[in-house]
């Protein structure tokens, strides 16, 4: 999610995966994919930024899973497929 603020003044988060298009016009314009637009008053590369880090954040979180699991060392990892300890295997 990132978070924009209209030119009226109203604060909210949009999700990026929601956008459709950005224009930028004078004006940065976000249009999302249920017909409804916004007027930002970021300025268009500051939009692209923000939804750059935010994909790029979500990206690094998933790499982090294994399996839907957070990541372990990797001498842990056969001991958990098989449901064993490291110290029950010896």
């Amino acid at each position: 999610m990132i978070a924009v603020t209209c030119r009226n003044g109203e604060h909210f988060s949009v999700d990026p995966d929601h956008i459709e298009r950005i224009e930028h016009h004078g004006d940065t314009v976000v249009h999302l994919l249920d017909g409804t637009h916004f007027v930002l008053e970021a300025a268009f590369d500051d939009v692209l930024r923000c939804i750059a880090d935010d994909r790029a954040g979500a990206f690094a979180r998933r790499a982090e899973l294994l399996n839907g699991y957070a990541a372990m060392p990797t001498a842990a990892r056969p001991a958990r497929r098989l449901g064993a300890t490291a110290s029950a295997r010896d």
